[in-house]
């Protein structure tokens, strides 16, 4: 059976037929991924996210294309949206410790801090204003007014959830020498 009567039977309502396609295509969708990835993990959870967003989205499926290529296309779309935020984030990481003037230990905290989930755990300990404006300022580069308009807050208010972020961030750094 080709791709087109597999489609047909999916578009018909035949949620089965689809099994068909990933059986087909999921070892090829994955090393695709992990050639553009290089992180085996990275690779499985695009290349299910891939198969997914095809599933989704059979009814935009050009049928005088080839399946295979648009399933490649969907797949390596993704692999770039997730390299894209792995980039925003080192950039992220780079401005963060610049901007907590963490001077000679920042390139060292920097590349400990790229495991999100100390990352992640440290931006928790800060209320949501706190958070917020912080990451506003550091990642978007917005202005105290601007972050303030987005916060309803006054500027000054503003202000002050960025320099308490900031103290609070290099106080759980200072205390977590080994992050």
């Amino acid at each position: 059976m080709d791709d087109n009567q597999v489609m047909s039977r999916c578009l018909s309502g035949e949620k089965e037929a689809f099994e068909l396609i990933v059986k087909k295509y999921q070892a090829n969708v994955l090393f695709l991924s992990w050639s553009v990835l290089g992180d085996e993990e990275e690779a499985r959870d695009v290349t299910q996210e891939a198969f997914i967003q095809s599933y989704l989205n059979l009814n935009r499926y050009d049928r005088n294309r080839s399946f295979k290529s648009w399933l490649y296309s969907i797949a390596y779309k993704r692999c770039l949206d997730r390299k894209k935020k792995e980039r925003s984030l080192k950039g992220f990481l780079k401005r963060f410790t610049k901007e907590l003037d963490l001077n000679d230990e920042g390139e060292k905290r920097e590349q400990r801090l790229e495991d999100s989930e100390i990352f992640n755990s440290l931006l928790k300990k800060l209320n949501k204003n706190e958070r917020t404006a912080i990451c506003l300022k550091i990642n978007e580069g917005y202005s105290a007014r601007e972050i303030s308009e987005i916060l309803n807050c006054a500027e000054s208010t503003a202000w002050v959830h960025i320099f308490h972020a900031k103290r609070k961030l290099k106080e759980l750094l200072e205390e977590k020498k080994d992050v």
